[in-house]
């Protein structure tokens, strides 16, 4: 206000009108621009964070399948392995083997190779030679080589079980109330 009315004193009234009409334009036109400016990096921040959430949501997503998937392959294996001891032992179990094969342990080499990509190539690993130890432990008549294949069975599902907890972090997982 007080260079308003240092203007009027120095200035005729047509220019200080001409001068304050320019004042009140700049600040509008700074105004305006900062708005605008505002507008496009809130939409741009917006964009940006739908985005990552969609990208987070599908990384939860293929952790969850993941976990899932190298579970239920895992236990599938130890079912076999355990129903071939038992076999070993003298028991039965039913639909087991049909034909020389072995139904459980055919079904996880097709999750396997359907899953590949989906588990990692370390899971992928591990799991493939778990089934390949329990396909030779099936075919092993000799007790001190099924005893050798257990022993890198065993091997493996520490490795597994190792592995396990550096993808998924299960051991940092506690309750706390």
């Amino acid at each position: 206000m007080n260079e308003v009315l240092k203007w009027l004193s120095a200035y005729s009234p047509a220019i200080v009108l001409l001068l304050s009409l320019g004042a009140a334009f700049i600040f509008i036109l700074k105004f305006v621009t900062e708005k605008t400016i505002a507008n496009a990096f809130d939409r741009y921040k917006k964009t940006l964070e739908l985005k990552l959430e969609k990208r987070s949501n599908f990384e939860e997503k293929i952790l969850l399948d993941r976990y899932l998937v190298i579970r239920e392959l895992q236990t599938k294996i130890g079912t076999v392995m355990t129903n071939l001891n038992r076999i070993r032992h003298g028991a039965t179990v039913e639909g087991f083997e049909v034909n020389n094969d072995i139904v459980p342990l055919t079904e996880v080499f097709e999750l396997l190779a359907v899953n590949k990509y989906l588990i990692t190539d370390k899971f992928h690993s591990i799991l493939w030679q778990q089934a390949h130890i329990a396909l030779q432990f099936s075919n092993e008549t000799d007790a001190y080589q099924q005893k050798q294949l257990e022993e890198k069975y065993l091997a493996l599902l520490q490795e597994f079980y190792t592995e396990m907890n550096a993808m998924f972090q299960l051991e940092k997982i506690k309750w706390e109330a």
